[in-house]
């Protein structure tokens, strides 16, 4: 069982400022909630892409050791594409034919408004007090709330391709001889 004081001990009625603090609070969850999302879908787009690094490979019965050697090599692209800024790896996505089939604008929208939140939005909004009233935060909550579900959306979509994508039938050629 949790223990709900550690989470509600700012949740006070009495407060002048009850229906602000939710509001406030709520707004920065949806926030984090959406860079959580961020993440995974940059997460998934390194993981399809160092997928894709077996198509470059032209064996056609596969030793232990092109096994081992291919996994290195899947593991050492999704190192390097971890690295990428999320326009970078955009720039990347426009070039797989694994991702081939993703919706490239609605993506460009997802590191759009993803830059817009990091960069530019908690300046513009609160510095400039266009969040000082709280039908403006509802207001921006509810915006929000609508781009969760258009990121929530790519991101299941991105692991259904990877679902697609990570199992591979292959010829293996076993190194053991009967005597």
């Amino acid at each position: 069982m949790i223990e709900k004081e550690k989470y509600l001990y700012w949740l006070n009625e009495s407060e002048s400022k009850f229906e602000q603090d939710i509001v406030y609070r709520e707004m920065y969850s949806r926030v984090g909630h959406i860079f959580h999302i961020f993440q995974m879908i940059e997460y998934n787009i390194a993981n399809i892409l160092a997928l894709e690094e077996f198509e470059n490979e032209s064996i056609k019965d596969f030793t232990e050791d092109d096994i081992e050697r291919i996994r290195k090599n899947i593991d050492k692209k999704f190192e390097e594409l971890s690295k990428l800024t999320f326009g970078n790896l955009k720039r990347q996505v426009e070039k797989s034919d694994y991702l081939r089939e993703i919706n490239l604008e609605k993506l460009k929208k997802i590191v759009d408004y993803r830059n817009y939140l990091s960069h530019r939005c908690f300046k513009e909004k609160l510095l400039n007090n266009q969040l000082n009233i709280i039908e403006e935060i509802d207001k921006f909550v509810d915006e929000l709330n609508e781009f969760e579900t258009i990121v929530s959306d790519f991101n299941e979509r991105l692991i259904m391709i990877f679902a697609n994508k990570k199992i591979k039938r292959i010829w293996y050629k076993n190194n053991f001889t009967t005597r």
